[in-house]
């Protein structure tokens, strides 16, 4: 219980400051530039609580989906109806902002989520991240995978012709280059150079593997080692990397417990990485009566790459997270892409998922999935759509460039709409996440009828 209420506050916490750091940055920047400031929120909707310092309202909103700074001057009217009425001062009196002002408090915040992810980015550098690499795990010998020459270790470098740089990327690439008979073209490197292979993918939304028979390889690194178990015996340590076990060279984690089940209550030699240096252990293994499987007594350590738990520099971690995310808005304005990148789309709900998961691994990779929420939520405020910065910057470049302003009246037109075409999107989106979790539509589905027997 105490973890779960620890989860759910991590989670809360670590999507709450990334917001504040978005619209704290407008902040600042729209103070030192003079621009009039009503509210500061954090969250929509109702508020929990609000406190007014200084002539600015200060709140917390009851859905963490987001929040707002509201500035007239840069936004005369066009989202009072979805914040509410944030101030009681005549609008009209208000002394004009230059554009170039407008259009630096508009970039602060993107900016200030991409100097966030630059920091996050440092502490995930220094924590070590296992390299994640497309590497083939198991194949099973009775797969068309197997049967196309596909083999444990074997590294998948592109697919489709397009580069990957990991397991998820291989995953993206079939999402939205598969097409409907998601056949893909597989481009591996292995010892004995680099081919191709053209195969029948399973179908990435409905999850599970990549390919049918064929499973990723997860490092060897062992976790707790049980008291009294024939691993503390052997003096076995977590964080050994087993290498070879049996005199049989170890691929990954999967493979290391099929080689155990090969010497039930025999003993056996294992090299296992310990700081560096080699060592050589034995270990007999324990043949367990009821689930009828060998054991040692250890269980699977280290911390698992996940998509965004990458290693490289800070400056690496930001260009590949930008480069998934420029790969989406390319396929989504791609033809024969834009539907299977659609379906591929995830919401608010997939996003406290995603956070919730990477809190159960570890704070590591839920840090580095939050440098990837605040680079993708600095490119997507800087698109150009009115309800969002790049909206913004739009309407101040017009202004600069012709010396004449959008009408207001446009101006809350178009905003208005695109918030609402922005909000009906996030619900359809959470409650698509919803029912991929639970399946929540079939208690909508009408019965098939009930045929007559005779």
């Amino acid at each position: 219980m105490i973890e779960v209420i620890y989860i759910i506050f991590m989670m809360l916490f670590l999507f709450g400051i990334t917001i504040f750091v978005h619209e704290w940055g407008h902040f600042i920047v729209a103070k030192k530039c003079g621009l009039v400031i009503e509210t500061f929120s954090i969250g929509m909707g109702p508020a929990l609580w609000k406190k007014e310092i200084g002539g600015i309202v200060y709140k917390i909103g009851a859905f963490p989906i987001g929040g707002y700074v509201s500035l007239p001057q840069l936004d005369p009217s066009g989202m009072e109806k979805m914040q509410g009425n944030n101030g009681d001062g005549d609008r009209t009196t208000m002394p004009d902002i230059s554009p170039w002002k407008k259009i630096a408090v508009a970039l602060a915040g993107p900016i200030c989520n991409i100097i966030f992810a630059v920091l996050i980015g440092l502490i995930v550098w220094k924590a070590d991240i296992p390299k994640n690499i497309a590497l083939v795990g198991n194949v099973e010998t009775n797969s068309v995978a197997y049967a196309k020459g596909l083999q444990p270790a074997d590294q998948i470098i592109a697919v489709n012709g397009n580069p990957i740089k990991s397991w998820y990327d291989a995953q993206v690439e079939t999402l939205l280059g598969g097409g409907e008979d998601h056949i893909i073209t597989l481009t591996i490197l292995s010892g004995a150079g680099t081919r191709d292979i053209e195969i029948q993918a399973n179908d990435p939304k409905k999850g599970g593997y990549l390919l049918e028979g064929v499973s990723e390889a997860i490092p060897c690194v062992l976790g707790q080692v049980t008291p009294g178990s024939p691993a503390a015996a052997a003096q076995i340590e977590p964080n050994d990397i087993v290498k070879v076990f049996g005199g049989t060279p170890v691929a990954d984690w999967i493979h290391f417990t099929e080689l155990v089940q090969l010497y039930p209550d025999q003993a056996v030699s294992m090299t296992v990485l310990r700081e560096e240096t080699l060592i050589e252990l034995w270990v007999t293994p324990k043949y367990n009566e009821v689930d009828q499987r060998s054991r040692i007594g250890v269980s699977l350590g280290g911390t698992r790459a996940l998509p965004w738990s990458l290693s490289g520099s800070p400056i690496d971690q930001i260009k590949s997270d930008a480069s998934s995310i420029f790969r989406l808005l390319k396929a989504l304005t791609t033809k024969g892409e834009a539907k299977n990148a659609a379906g591929g789309l995830g919401g608010p709900v997939a996003i406290f998922t995603m956070i919730w998961v990477s809190l159960k691994m570890g704070i590591i990779p839920a840090l580095g999935l939050i440098r990837f929420i605040n680079i993708t939520l600095a490119v997507i405020n800087l698109l150009p759509l009115p309800v969002l910065d790049g909206g913004h910057i739009c309407f101040a470049l017009w202004e600069g460039i012709t010396r004449r302003k959008v009408h207001p009246k446009v101006v809350a037109i178009l905003i208005n709409t695109f918030a609402i075409l922005l909000i009906s999107a996030m619900l359809f989106l959470s409650w698509r996440d919803v029912d991929r979790n639970w399946n929540v539509s079939r208690f909508f589905k009408k019965a098939p009828p009930v045929e007559a027997v005779e």
